[in-house]
């Protein structure tokens, strides 16, 4: 009798995993979390610019839905003009803060950098995020700011994680972009979800999972299948330097390597001992020498 409680507990406890994961999912899905200066702190020892010596302005863009995005305009005091833009576009959870490390290592190139807040995100203003189908909007338009400031300027786009496939999803529509640095790209958002539902909850349920997104889709007003760099890489037509950590367990190798196959200048590199969120400092100098000359190179 007791094994027989044991075990409809348990086919009562499976059949309710399905139903929590559909109701939850779609929330878990558009609305990451917020990381607050105080994780940056704890994980780099700094949080602002200006405490790792960088001269930075500090402002804000609209979208074309009304949202404020904040951002940083960093400036190579030592360079009397400005060869180009370079805009970091960070993760999941994350925000600009994430970028001051690459800042930090890229600050002596004459570049003038850009790190902004996507929506839903940092210090930014959104209620949900829809990891590029509307962000690569957002971006365009941030691009319209920087080229009518700065016109004639090049511009580059350097993205980790979502940022990365956001990166290529805006270099496919924008043919200002010069130059796309992807680390740890996703192809499409429905197999990285897939990847994450296995992480979290232990199965990988593609019909399930189509119901979180059919969810998603109506809550935020989007289309899931449209977010898919493994899509859009084939239309971008300027060079793209593919970035994967050897120890990377969140980001797929097979998914860069996918996407280096599809893109027409695509090229993959892989930074021994990275994992997902380490590779500038796994790389060290060969890295960022590697980055400076794609960034310099015609």
């Amino acid at each position: 009798m007791i094994d027989l409680l044991i075990v409809v507990s348990a086919i009562v406890l499976l059949s309710l995993i399905p139903i929590s994961v559909i109701l939850v999912g779609p929330r878990m899905l558009l609305m990451p979390e917020r990381r607050n200066p105080e994780y940056y702190r704890e994980r780099f020892g700094y949080s602002r610019p200006e405490q790792i010596g960088l001269k930075y302005e500090s402002g804000t863009t609209l979208t074309s839905d009304g949202y404020r995005l904040s951002y940083w305009a960093i400036d190579d005091p030592k360079c009397e003009h400005v060869a180009g833009a370079i805009i970091f576009l960070h993760g999941i959870t994350d925000s600009k803060v994430s970028g001051l490390n690459y800042a930090k290592e890229l600050a002596g190139s004459c570049q003038k950098i850009y790190l902004i807040d996507m929506r839903r995100h940092g210090e930014s203003e959104g209620e949900y995020c829809t990891y590029g189908y509307y962000e690569k909007h957002d971006v365009v338009r941030f691009i319209d700011k920087i080229t009518s400031e700065h016109p004639g300027i090049p511009i580059s786009l350097l993205g980790t994680s979502m940022g990365a496939a956001i990166a290529i999803q805006v270099a496919a529509i924008d043919k200002r972009v010069s130059r796309v640095i992807a680390v740890a790209p996703f192809c499409d958002l429905f197999s990285i979800a897939l990847d994450h539902e296995f992480r979290h909850i232990g199965i990988r349920n593609k019909l399930l999972l189509h119901f979180v997104l059919r969810r998603a889709e109506k809550i935020a007003n989007f289309s899931a299948s449209e977010v898919s760099p493994a899509k859009d890489i084939g239309k971008v037509n300027v060079p793209v330097l593919l970035v994967h950590g050897e120890k990377d367990r969140t980001v797929k190798r097979q998914y860069p390597e996918k996407l280096a196959e599809l893109g027409k200048k695509a090229e993959l590199i892989e930074v021994k001992g990275a994992g997902h969120v380490d590779v500038l400092e796994k790389g060290g100098s060969e890295y960022v020498r590697k980055l400076t000359d794609f960034l310099k190179s015609s």
